[in-house]
């Protein structure tokens, strides 16, 4: 268990970044895999009931849902808009270190509101900043470089776990429909995102935010090529 990716916080410690970088390409492949050939054996249970439990669902995580309005607006939402969001939501402060962690909690209310709830009121957000601002200050201010480490050695490998889990779960608002008929389909949907976002927390904590970026990015090329094959 201890060889699993969310409980590897300090490899880049004592590997190169080229092994750090293959690891993380190997245990993507394969948490993805077993991800997938899981949702597939789930949807054909349904299909053996005669349920259909996309359309059941209402999922519009499939970016076939895209093809008759395929743009590159769609294509820069997924390749750069989600990526960045999404990383500084989940994994921005796993750094554990105040500076970042602060930035993180300044960020985190912003993002919340704007990107997931796509709220374009500019006095929320204006309010929302501020307070985003003043949490920040807080982090900085009555928090120790020191207490962060500290807190690293203790809390790392369950902020990576959550962060993970996180992750998958927060694609359940990808379901317009849910209830206990369609959950399992859709527990065996997010275990995708849940597999890539595994291989997206190691890379981040070894070898940094913006490779949790790019690896968030190359898991986004397939639905990203599927897309642009429409226009």
């Amino acid at each position: 268990m201890n060889k699993f990716i969310l409980n590897r916080p300090d490899d880049s410690k004592s590997l190169s970044r080229r092994k750090i970088i293959v690891t993380t390409f190997k245990w993507l492949i394969l948490l993805m895999a077993i991800a997938i050939v899981l949702r597939v054996i789930c949807v054909v249970i349904y299909r053996l009931q005669g349920l259909n439990p996309m359309e059941m669902t209402k999922f519009i995580g499939d970016p076939t849902n895209y093809l008759d309005n395929a743009s590159w607006t769609i294509i820069a939402k997924l390749m750069i808009v989600a990526p960045v969001m999404e990383e500084v939501m989940f994994r921005l402060g796993l750094s554990f270190k105040r500076a970042t962690v602060a930035l993180w909690v300044g960020l985190l209310p912003l993002v919340c509101v704007y990107y997931m709830h796509h709220c374009r009121v500019w006095y929320i957000l204006l309010v929302v900043a501020g307070i985003g601002a003043i949490l920040s200050w807080l982090v900085y201010h009555f928090t120790t470089d020191e207490q962060w480490k500290v807190w690293r050695k203790k809390y790392v490998i369950p902020a990576m776990w959550i962060s993970a889990i996180g992750f998958g779960l927060i694609h359940l608002r990808a379901f317009s429909v849910l209830n206990l008929q369609v959950f399992p389909f859709a527990i065996a949907t997010i275990l995708v995102p849940m597999a890539g976002g595994c291989a997206i927390t190691y890379a981040r904590v070894n070898l940094g935010f913006w490779w949790g970026v790019l690896f968030h990015c190359i898991i986004n090329i397939p639905p990203v090529l599927v897309i642009a094959s429409a226009m």
